[in-house]
């Protein structure tokens, strides 16, 4: 006999329905809340940050993860990484304070478009969404 569950369109499970929609709406709150700290970031961090036309450099950083091409999806790893080892030797020279810095809006960049990219994803599971 077939899983009655599997042929069940998600309409007519509410519970299901409803915990997307919540996950949907947290995840929107929290695209939201990544744009806010991106743009506090970049005005605690003085010039050149703030500038218009600023592009810092996009140094690969051992041990952060870079965004999945597509909407392959991000692997987390199980257990939190350690901070590069050079970055806290770095952190009391001038150079190391600006790497630190690029380093600080690189993640907020990353992150911002880690939750920008999950709420579309759950868009697409919203009854009634774009699916």
């Amino acid at each position: 006999e077939d899983d009655a569950q599997a042929d069940t369109p998600i309409s007519l499970l509410p519970h299901l329905e409803a915990k997307i929609r919540q996950t949907h709406s947290l995840a929107h709150l929290l695209s939201k809340y990544a744009e806010q700290l991106l743009e506090e970031y970049v005005q605690h961090q003085g010039d050149p940050f703030g500038l218009p036309g600023f592009s810092p450099p996009r140094l690969p950083v051992a041990g952060l993860s870079a965004p999945a091409a597509g909407h392959a999806g991000l692997s987390l790893p199980e257990r939190p990484r350690p901070p590069p080892p050079a970055a806290a030797a770095a952190a009391n020279s001038a150079a190391g304070v600006f790497s630190a810095k690029v380093l600080g809006l690189h993640v907020c960049s990353l992150y911002g478009e880690w939750v920008s990219r999950t709420e579309g994803d759950l868009g697409q599971l919203v009854p009634g969404g774009p699916a």
